[in-house]
């Protein structure tokens, strides 16, 4: 499977209490009904960000982005069909202006790999994080050590891996012709991105302070991920919009 994540920004006469709404109610629609019945996507996801989010958890993720949206594909070429129909649409093009401030989002393709599916439907928050290789790691041998050896590494400390509901992850894919310009976010390329699954919120903080984390887990990210560089967001609801295939969550 692939997908293309959209952080997304509001625009700045709109309300942060207001944009979740508005963007369910106004732009949603007009992106299903742009699709139609085409099975080229087989997933849509709008994610909300909490009302409330902790403060502490807020100190690590900070809101820099307003909203997330997941279109889920079977192939880059339904990926890059489907969103270059969806960027040709005057409706789409419509409902987003004034809504969303695509200069400010970032967007991009990956494909899903993943380590932790969540067969109970445990997940009651969704930590999204994406970033670069770190110095010296071609993308592909980055993407590689993450997806065969990390996860490996991570479920020896129970600790830290039994908190995760859900991990999945995301390794960034070019996608030739492609043309999404500004009006949900801007396309970039994005090589290494997670979702993160946890019953709580704060299980979060227990995770990223856990003394074995900081010791075993985290030395090991810094090897192939540059820290300190890292998309983000938290995800205090996932909607379904449209699901026509099976996706591992």
């Amino acid at each position: 499977m692939y997908r293309i994540t959209a952080l997304i920004v509001r625009d700045k006469d709109i309300a942060a209490s207001a944009f979740s709404d508005l963007l369910v109610q106004k732009l949603v629609p007009k992106l299903v009904a742009a699709v139609g019945d085409d099975r080229r996507l087989a997933r849509l996801v709008v994610n909300r960000r909490p009302d409330d989010l902790d403060a502490e958890v807020a100190s690590i993720f900070p809101a820099v982005f307003d909203g997330m949206l997941e279109f889920w594909f079977n192939s880059i070429d339904d990926a890059t069909a489907i969103m270059n129909q969806l960027t040709g649409d005057a409706e789409v093009r419509k409902a987003a202006a004034g809504l969303i401030d695509g200069s400010r989002g970032v967007a991009w393709l990956a494909e899903v790999y993943p380590s932790k599916p969540d067969d109970t439907g445990a997940t009651r928050v969704k930590f999204l994080a994406g970033g670069e290789v770190a110095e010296g790691w071609t993308v592909a041998a980055a993407q590689e050590y993450w997806r065969d050896s990390h996860p490996a590494l991570a479920r020896t400390v129970p600790e830290v891996w039994d908190r995760l509901s859900r991990y999945t992850q995301f390794h960034g894919r070019e996608a030739p012709g492609l043309e999404m310009g500004e009006w949900l976010a801007r396309y970039r390329f994005v090589p290494l991105c997670s979702d993160m699954g946890f019953a709580d919120a704060r299980d979060f903080i227990a995770l990223y302070t856990n003394e074995r984390y900081l010791e075993i887990i985290r030395p090991d990210e810094e090897k192939f991920s540059r820290p300190g560089e890292m998309l983000a967001f938290v995800s205090g609801e996932e909607r379904v919009l449209v699901d026509r295939s099976k996706v591992p969550a």
